[in-house]
């Protein structure tokens, strides 16, 4: 896997463009890896950092393959070097995670995707996916070690659906989880957490 950091331009039209619309930033995005994207070997994710005011708009972008990133329009972002990102999981590892993930259920009787409302709800829903993916989510003296720094709705126009307005909600969490199954984790790492990873959710970061 590869890893990349872009710091957004403000003052470049697409990039603002890209940043009102997750769609837009997706396709954007998705430039750097087409190639492997046609032939089925990509799985891109990514992640609007959180960051304060005055701070330029930082995209962190996970690839299976090494991005091409001067792609991209001038002006558009300052990209880092992508990093290679080969993580060594064990057992029993302990390590803290961010993820901006839709925490959802699909209703029996209608099919449709509801979001959860409460934040136990989210936390349980949170708890189940990681534990579904090769991790568990660590408990304090007061319960999880997990906090929800973030809980939004993000809004887009599917260009493909006649301009269908979507929204989705979006939580970013942030805590302290410990690897049960390499195998699995790794696998989740690489397929990301949850819907809606075409807008920006399910890149799970993990850091000692």
């Amino acid at each position: 896997m590869w890893v990349s950091k872009l710091v957004l331009n403000p003052a470049s039209r697409a990039a603002r463009r890209d940043l009102a619309n997750p769609y837009e930033m997706h396709r954007t995005l998705s430039k750097a890896v087409s190639q492997a994207l046609k032939e089925g070997r990509e799985r891109l994710l990514w992640r609007l950092e959180p960051t304060r005011g005055i701070e330029p708009p930082v995209v962190l972008v996970q690839t299976l393959t090494e991005p091409l990133w001067s792609v991209l329009e001038e002006g558009y972002a300052e990209v880092f070097p992508p990093k290679p990102f080969e993580p060594v999981l064990r057992p029993g590892q302990r390590l803290r995670f961010r993820l901006r993930a839709n925490p959802a259920v699909r209703l029996a009787a209608t099919g449709k995707r509801v979001a959860l409302k409460t934040p136990p709800e989210k936390l349980a829903w949170l708890e189940r996916r990681l534990a579904e993916g090769g991790f568990r989510l660590l408990e304090g003296e007061t319960g999880p070690l997990v906090r929800i720094l973030q809980d939004t709705f993000l809004e887009a126009r599917h260009k493909g659906e006649e301009g269908r307005l979507v929204q989705i909600q979006a939580v970013l969490f942030e805590g302290v989880l410990e690897v049960v199954d390499p195998e699995k984790a790794r696998a989740t790492l690489e397929r990301g957490v949850g819907p809606g990873k075409v807008l920006g959710l399910g890149l799970l970061s993990l850091a000692p």
